[in-house]
C-alpha cells in the first residue's frame, strides 16, 4: 500500500514538470465563427472610396527607381522628379483582382504546411522583442544563442504554427547580417514554416535566396535518403 501511494505521488510531481503544451498534436485550427462586424456595409464602402480617392488624386511618394518604373509600366501616372504616383482606381482593382483569396504556406516538413485564408487560423511567437529574461539571469538584451533557444522552444510547441522570426533581436550581430543568422537558425532548429523581416530590398531577395536554396538543399536529401533506402531494400 505504501509502496502504491510513493508510485502515485511520485507520477503526480512527474507530471507537473510536464508542460501539457508539449502532448498537444500539430494541427491547423479553423474559426467556425464568422468575422466580426464592426462596421456597416455602407461604412466599409464609404472607407473604400475614400482610400481609392487618396490613391487617385492625392497619390504616393516611391523613393525608388524602379518601383516607379513598374507603376509607370502598369499605366499609373508617374511623376519622377518628385518620385510621386498616383494609381487609378481601375488601376488598383484589377491589381487587387489578381491577388489569390488563399494560399499554402509550406514548411521544410510538409506535415507542418500551412493554409492561409478563409477561416484558417495560424499561430506564431511574438516578435521584435529586445531583451530576454531566463530563471537563471536578470533581464539582458538578446544575443544569437538567445533567439536559437526561442526556435527550439517554438518547433516543440505545436500550438505554433511557424517560427522563424525575429523573436528577440540577436544584438550580438551586426544589423546588416542579422537577417542572415536568423534565417539559417530557423532552416536549421525548426521543420516550420518560415519567415523573416522584408526590409528594403536586400534583405527580402537575401531571405529568398536562402529559402530557395534550404528548399533545394532539403529535396536533394530526401532524394538521396529514398534512394538509399531502395539501395537496401534491393540488398536485403
Amino acid at each position: 500500500m505504501e509502496s502504491s501511494r510513493t508510485e502515485r505521488r511520485a507520477a503526480r510531481r512527474q507530471r507537473r514538470t510536464e508542460s501539457p503544451l508539449l502532448k498537444i498534436p500539430f494541427r491547423q485550427p479553423r474559426n467556425p465563427l464568422p468575422p466580426y462586424e464592426i462596421l456597416a456595409p455602407e461604412q466599409v464602402e464609404q472607407l473604400h472610396t475614400a482610400s481609392l480617392r487618396i490613391l487617385e488624386d492625392i497619390g504616393l511618394d516611391f523613393l525608388d527607381d524602379e518601383a516607379l518604373s513598374l507603376w509607370e509600366k502598369a499605366g499609373a501616372k508617374v511623376d519622377r522628379a518628385t518620385q510621386h504616383v498616383w494609381l487609378e482606381r481601375g488601376l488598383i482593382l484589377e491589381l487587387i483582382a489578381k491577388a489569390p483569396r488563399s494560399f499554402n504556406w509550406l514548411a521544410r516538413n510538409p506535415e507542418r504546411n500551412l493554409f492561409i485564408g478563409e477561416n484558417a487560423l495560424a499561430f506564431g511567437p511574438n516578435g521584435g522583442m529586445v531583451y530576454t529574461t531566463h530563471r537563471e539571469s536578470a533581464r539582458r538584451v538578446g544575443a544569437m544563442a538567445d533567439y536559437e533557444d526561442y526556435l527550439r522552444l517554438t518547433q516543440m510547441c505545436n500550438v505554433l504554427h511557424f517560427g522563424c522570426w525575429e523573436q528577440v533581436t540577436p544584438q550580438d550581430i551586426p544589423p546588416s547580417t542579422r537577417h542572415l543568422h536568423r534565417l539559417r537558425s530557423g532552416i536549421f532548429l525548426t521543420d516550420k514554416a518560415l519567415m523573416e523581416s522584408a526590409h528594403g530590398r536586400i534583405i527580402s531577395a537575401d531571405n529568398i535566396e536562402m529559402a530557395r536554396l534550404a528548399v533545394f538543399v532539403y529535396r536533394v536529401i530526401s532524394r538521396r535518403s529514398q534512394c538509399e533506402r531502395v539501395f537496401g531494400l534491393l540488398s536485403d
